[in-house]
């Protein structure tokens, strides 16, 4: 699949930031539609069932086709869904956990902006995607980590760090709190995901990586999002179950594995 657009140098080098001097017109075929639609409507299915997801599920497919669909507008349309989580579970809320990832958040978008202008896609992606991969694997294979207030300050600062790189904020959050009950993970994981996604979209609007292209693509994203956030209210009273965590564990595997092979593909 290709987007087609004006002319501009290949390099697998090419940074972000390159992308703001490219045409502001997107054209896109039916393939390309359809494959935003459905992916953007499962990932939002996962992130309102969940509480993470949509990004996993949905971003490397939406990466192959362009890749300035991450990371502003995948953080920007999650909100949608992330909103819902916030307002509907937030008695089950967990908010001394908040409060300490919001301790680590402003390090971790820091660090996130400063290596989003210094790497490649390719590296940003390798890297997020094998430490989701191998967090996730870990947790599977029985490894638990038991939480602590200076374990979740610094969930925070990776969660801060992987929304501003790739827009993946859900493995580093599972890794520690995948033990919670499934309302009380989408209300927690909703409202640090909330304020990641009002300072990472200012931190990317003040070094000019977020303008009016990206708007283009959230406008693209937005049906299928819509879609997905009616279909998750049937699915979500089927996730109190015992094979609740092992999934959201799954969808971090996936797409950890996901990025991994389309940077090596």
């Amino acid at each position: 699949m290709s987007t087609k657009r004006a002319p501009a140098p290949a390099s697998p080098t090419r940074k972000r930031c390159d992308r703001q001097t490219q045409s502001r017109i997107l054209a896109l075929t039916a393939i390309e539609i359809v494959v935003i639609f459905g992916f953007s409507a499962a990932g939002a299915v996962s992130q309102g069932c969940l509480g993470i997801g949509l990004a996993l599920v949905a971003g490397p497919a939406l990466v192959a086709i362009d890749p300035a669909f991450a990371p502003g507008p995948l953080i920007a349309v999650a909100q949608v869904v992330g909103v819902r989580n916030v307002v509907v579970e937030r008695s089950h809320t967990d908010r001394q956990a908040v409060g300490r990832c919001a301790i680590g958040l402003p390090f971790g978008l820091a660090a996130g902006l400063v290596v989003l202008s210094l790497v490649s896609d390719e590296v940003i992606a390798l890297l997020v995607g094998s430490l989701a991969a191998a967090g996730a694997l870990s947790l599977l294979c029985g490894l638990r980590i038991v939480r602590s207030p200076r374990i979740e300050v610094a969930t925070g600062a990776a969660v801060g760090f992987s929304s501003m790189t790739a827009a993946l904020p859900g493995p580093p959050f599972v890794v520690t709190f995948s033990d919670m009950k499934p309302a009380t993970l989408r209300g927690t994981v909703g409202s640090v995901f909330f304020m990641t996604a009002v300072a990472a979209i200012i931190g990317l609007l003040a070094t000019g990586k977020f303008g009016t292209y990206e708007l283009e693509l959230i406008g693209w994203l937005i049906p299928g999002i819509i879609l997905g956030l009616f279909l998750a209210r049937f699915v979500r009273p089927f996730l109190d179950r015992t094979w609740f965590r092992p999934a959201v564990l799954l969808v971090a595997l996936a797409g950890g594995i996901a990025l991994i092979l389309r940077q090596i593909l």
